[in-house]
């Protein structure tokens, strides 16, 4: 159990330290080009959709090579 905990908080931890710096870019994209502001959450939602199914898959395999 402490193992799969572990394993979750790494991966967040990265993907939310990547999401900081894409929601820095995504938005000094989305404003230089003049794109709606649906784009720009659309694309951030899309970024933490994929990030949270990263850290499923890789918590699974993880915990998979210790059993």
């Amino acid at each position: 159990m402490n193992k799969i905990v572990t394993l979750i908080c790494y991966n967040l931890g990265l993907w939310g330290i990547l999401g900081f710096f894409v929601t820095i870019i995504l938005g000094f994209v989305s404003c230089c080009a003049n794109l709606p502001s649906q784009v720009f959450y659309i694309s951030l939602i899309s970024f933490a959709a994929i990030g949270v199914a990263a850290t499923t898959f890789c918590v699974l395999r993880g915990c998979k090579k210790v059993q």
